[in-house]
């Protein structure tokens, strides 16, 4: 709505000629997008428990699992794990470990992968 005039005519004619048209306005927002340092892995934002929790969920270990390892209740284990599915936004454990798989927090996932015996 806001925008002028000449800037309409010069998109306009852009995409009928085939190509792609970006106003001065969104590109620079696109560039400083990319530019935004505060927290490009989403799990930075997770507390040291809470990142131990997820740690464990996205290497296949079970709430009763963690909940012995980790001296916990299972209902606190579930806190914890919900309290994670917001902070990263996601709504499962699947979710989840492909969000951690994108940033790298499964390098080890074979080492920590509990046994099958």
């Amino acid at each position: 709505k806001g925008t002028p005039f000449d800037e309409m005519i010069r998109a306009i004619r852009q995409v009928a000629r085939g190509e792609r048209y970006l106003s001065p306005e969104i590109a620079q927002r696109l560039v400083f997008s990319g530019m935004d340092t505060k927290c490009n892995n989403p799990f930075d934002q997770l507390s040291s428990r809470e990142l131990q929790v997820a740690t464990m969920i996205v290497n296949c270990h079970r709430v009763s699992e963690i909940s012995d390892r980790l001296h916990l209740s299972p209902k606190t284990v579930n806190t914890y794990r919900y309290r994670i599915f917001d902070k990263l936004a996601v709504a499962s454990d699947v979710e989840m470990t492909h969000l951690a798989m994108r940033h790298k927090l499964l390098d080890d996932y074979a080492l920590d992968r509990p046994s099958d015996s």
